[in-house]
């Protein structure tokens, strides 16, 4: 889980980063949650050190403090021949506060090592 801290300036770029660390098979989740702050969601990263062999799907989800009837998925993407998925928004996407980010994909092979990057900034007010 990726958390957001207090920023003086809501203008200021802030990185999350999270690796996964390899060994096991199965299935890969991983969510922003804001804690209370609004955040605007700009690009994500996703890193493998083996293009993918089989056809698995990359995940981005809103789960939305207001209920399921609000969630929405922003990308499905499938990564067949993948090494480096790029996700960048032309608008930056406002979640609001309490509102999850779920990031998922299969990690069908021990050896791959994969990594992912999430870019965007605090709104505070």
């Amino acid at each position: 889980m990726f958390s957001i801290q207090e920023w003086q300036n809501p203008e200021l770029w802030s990185a999350f980063s999270y690796f996964t660390e390899t060994g096991t098979d199965g299935t890969v989740s991983e969510s922003l949650d804001p804690h209370g702050k609004q955040f605007k969601l700009a690009e994500v990263r996703l890193h493998f050190s083996i293009a993918f062999a089989s056809t698995e799907d990359f995940t981005i989800k809103v789960s939305s403090i207001k209920g399921s009837a609000y969630n929405i998925t922003l990308v499905s993407q499938a990564l067949l021949g993948v090494k480096d998925f790029l996700y960048q928004l032309n608008n930056p996407f406002l979640l609001l506060s309490d509102d999850q980010v779920v990031f998922g994909w299969s990690q069908v092979s021990a050896t791959n090592v994969g990594g992912l990057d999430v870019l965007g900034w605090g709104v505070q007010g």
